[in-house]
């Protein structure tokens, strides 16, 4: 929920539409007369927050649009044109609807750090609001130069409409200038003990974001290796917090509280609040709606359970990627589907990986009401702190390669992950005189398995595992419930338990070539569908060869009806390593030079 959007003046009414970035300005308020007092400077530092709210940004195209990858595509063999596809002309309204939000961003922000030393906050106030909003701006252009590479770069607010024509800043300045930004923030900002939620900059964010710009200043394209060493130290600064951050010890309920209206100060450190006001959608966004378990669209769902499009589906690669006994498999990708009624129908193994659901934000663990059909109150996560541990691994290898601290980071993600599941119920007999199937019982002491019973003739015939649940350190028992009238008896059952526990075995750090395939891979099995897995491969070099063998792989073994899912890679070359700059931004900006091969 917009927790912190609510404590403040909403800001968005602040800041004028306009033909292009350079021409922002307050609609009807002179800064000569505003910035003055708190209430002015929340409601404009709202207003910069407000951003990464909008469908442009975090509300779906960054996301989802902007990040498939070899994980994921959009699952409709409809669409020939889109972003997405990687087949678009620069003038695509995603395109210019995501360039032009960011730098609206950029202004407001601006517009505040001109003024907010003409206001009467005090001394501690206007250095927390300054640190937040040069943030902000920096975090902004980090989105920008990830997605377009040079831009231009604007560090004060528009004064004349008709100073348009502005050339692209260096990429590596920009860089410098992010880093400088998010530096002096890190020092300015509130820790994140001083909130009880997690929708505003604090120190946490600020020293995660910067491990991870650093790291990408270590890739491609500027490949300066030393900012490992940076990325290294701001990951560390967050794992050596003073209010301590650690995970979840349940993967799924990350995403639940996310769903929930409940903040896991400890493991999300930086999200996106979308949310419900006075009964209203305020802004929300669409995590879970596009991105989660398809339904129909019927009452049921558009009222009660929620609904979801389920645009978003998993390539048969990523699936393949998680191990056996990974209990993120079955959160991330759907191993259920809905029935007419709402009840889960479990997808049996023999179901093609295509056809099943990025499944992380699952809307009928959405409290707020009503539920909308097109947008959700669902958060997204900007930082986790598993990230983190990853960022820091990965780091480190680069620098030492494998050490006991880097290990131990990754093996704390993965430890989550193998959480002792259950594997197989096996059906020892099938007893007698069962009129229905019973319930499946299971013993302690783990949690959150399910199973259930098939009967035929009066005898159960099978036992289906429908969710594995985590932390059964022993075996637990079987049993079988015929419930009420039910005059059933006698069949008995056994599982098994995976005993894996994730610990990294000395072959995967054998040296650091070794070390550092898998932590790329511990990334997109612990991140995937976050919006970070394009990122991380263009910064490894690997983005265009990734997605051609993909393609490649989908054209040749992926069922008939999806082989549609080869389109991106197939679409792919070189130049959508970058983004088109927006036509309509070229043709207002004399100065500005499209990117190549556009």
């Amino acid at each position: 929920m917009k927790r912190f959007i609510y404590s403040l003046i909403a800001g968005s009414l602040l800041f004028a539409s306009c033909k292009n970035f350079l021409d922002v300005t307050p609609d009807s308020l002179s800064p000569s007369n505003y910035y003055k007092t708190d209430e002015d400077i929340n409601t404009a530092l709202t207003g910069v927050y407000d951003v990464l709210g909008k469908t442009a940004t975090y509300g779906r195209y960054l996301y989802f649009e902007m990040d498939v990858s070899d994980e994921s595509f959009p699952a409709s063999s409809s669409w020939t044109q889109d972003v997405a596809l990687f087949n678009y002309d620069p003038g695509d309204i995603k395109l210019t609807a995501t360039w032009n939000t960011l730098y609206d961003g950029i202004n407001r922000a601006n517009m505040l750090l001109d003024n907010i030393d003409k206001s009467n906050l005090t001394t501690e106030k206007r250095r927390v609001a300054k640190g937040e909003a040069l943030f902000l701006r920096a975090y902004y252009y980090f989105l920008l130069v990830q997605n377009w590479g040079s831009v231009p770069m604007r560090l004060t607010a528009a004064k004349d409409p008709n100073d348009v024509n502005i050339a692209k800043t260096p990429y590596k300045t920009i860089y410098e200038q992010i880093v400088k930004d998010m530096e002096i923030a890190a020092d300015s900002v509130n820790g994140i003990d001083k909130y009880n939620y997690t929708g505003r900059v604090s120190k946490s964010a600020v020293w995660g974001i910067l491990a991870r710009v650093n790291l990408k200043m270590a890739g491609a394209p500027l490949r300066d290796v030393s900012r490992y060493a940076e990325a290294r130290k701001w990951a560390a600064k967050v794992m050596e917090a003073a209010n301590g951050h650690n995970l979840n010890p349940d993967y799924k309920d990350v995403f639940k509280k996310m769903a929930a209206d409940q903040y896991d100060k400890k493991e999300v450190i930086w999200e996106v609040e979308f949310g419900l006001k006075n009964g209203t959608q305020d802004e929300g966004g669409a995590v879970g709606g596009v991105n989660g378990i398809g339904t129909p669209n019927s009452e049921i769902f558009t009222k009660t359970i929620g609904f979801s499009y389920g645009v978003q589906h998993p390539t048969d690669r990523y699936v393949k990627l998680f191990e056996a006994g990974d209990v993120r498999k079955d959160w991330s990708v759907s191993n259920y589907t809905y029935n007419g009624e709402g009840g889960k129908v479990y997808t049996p193994p023999t179901l093609t990986n295509y056809a099943r659901f990025a499944a992380k934000w699952r809307r009928e663990y959405e409290t707020a009401g009503p539920k909308f059909l097109n947008t959700t109150a669902i958060n997204f996560p900007l930082l986790r702190y598993s990230d983190v541990l990853l960022m820091f691994a990965e780091a480190d290898n680069e620098i030492n390669g494998p050490t006991v601290d880097g290990i131990a980071a990754v093996n704390t993600v993965r430890r989550r992950a193998y959480a002792r599941p259950l594997k197989t119920i096996t059906l020892t007999n099938g007893g007698s005189g069962y009129a229905t199937a019973p319930t499946v019982v299971i013993g302690g002491p783990g949690s959150g398995a399910t199973a259930t019973a098939t009967v035929s003739g009066g005898k159960v015939t099978s036992v289906t595992l429908n969710e594995i649940g985590l932390g059964y350190n022993t075996i637990p028992t079987i049993t079988f419930d015929p419930g009420p009238g039910n005059p059933g008896s006698g069949a008995t059952a056994t599982a098994e338990i995976y005993t894996v526990d994730g610990v990294l075995t000395p072959e995967m750090t054998a040296n650091r070539d070794a070390f550092r395939e898998v932590i790329r891979a511990e990334r997109s099995r612990e991140l995937g569908f976050e919006g970070l897995r394009r990122f991380d491969l263009v910064r490894w070099g690997q983005w265009v060869p990734v997605m051609k063998n993909l393609a490649n792989e989908i054209a040749t073994t992926a069922p008939a009806n999806y082989v549609y899912a080869a389109r991106s890679g197939q679409n792919i070359s070189n130049r959508d390593t970058l983004l088109a700059i927006p036509s309509k931004e070229v043709s207002l900006n004399q100065s500005l030079i499209q990117n190549p091969g556009w």
